[in-house]
């Protein structure tokens, strides 16, 4: 992760294969718009801006337990999205 912002619960995170750099990942590699797909299977909604960024506004009146809920399904989409090869070689880049 390159940068993270946020006000309150809405925020936006940055996407990047090398943090001190900064460097983004290739635009072909679609890697926001895989996690936000990969997050959507599992019951997340993530909005893919440009190429590398990922914005999130979870409800305001989630509970502890919902937002542990919320962890664990980002845990799995993060498993899934990690575990592609190109992914895994855009990583090691």
């Amino acid at each position: 992760m390159g940068d993270s912002r946020h006000r309150g619960l809405l925020g936006a995170l940055e996407l990047v294969s090398d943090k001190a750099s900064k460097r983004g990942f290739d635009a072909g590699l679609g890697l926001a718009d895989r996690i936000a797909a990969s997050a959507y299977r599992h019951g997340i909604v993530f909005r893919a801006f440009a190429d590398n960024i990922l914005g999130f506004a979870p409800a305001l009146t989630y509970t502890d337990d919902e937002f542990a809920q919320l962890f664990e399904r980002l845990t799995k989409t993060l498993d899934d999205v990690l575990a592609a090869p190109d992914v895994r070689a855009a990583l090691a880049s």
